[in-house]
């Protein structure tokens, strides 16, 4: 799928998505399965949170996106995208977790993010 594919999803479709991808299933077709999915897309999520933080608010290529509330989310997704491939996350998870931050929002996402040390 691509960005733009997985901009029209909700959030709790990505984590659904999220956690199929990382738990090497396809999509189950019970709702347990989905909702099992889910939980551990959104925990896999959480417990990256201040990992995520440190690796992407940091990076050069993103400090122009930092502070912008004009600038376009799918477009900051987009850049995301480019450093978490450069940054040798997860092929998988990539395009996920690009659409997930730059839902919350670039600036809201490296708010309170860890320095780098």
């Amino acid at each position: 799928m691509t960005l733009e594919q997985y901009w029209d999803k909700s959030d709790d479709e990505l984590y659904e998505l999220l956690g199929a991808a990382l738990q090497g299933e396809g999509l189950g077709l019970g709702p347990s399965d989905r909702r099992r999915h889910r939980k551990f897309g959104r925990e896999w999520f959480e417990k990256r949170h201040r990992e995520l933080q440190r690796r992407i608010c940091h990076d050069r290529r993103l400090q122009g996106f930092l502070g912008s509330s004009r600038s376009d989310r799918l477009v900051d997704a987009a850049a995301i995208y480019e450093v978490l491939q450069q940054i040798g996350e997860d092929v998988v998870a990539i395009p996920l977790l690009s659409v997930l931050i730059a839902r919350v929002g670039l600036s809201e996402f490296c708010k309170s993010a860890p320095e780098l040390t």
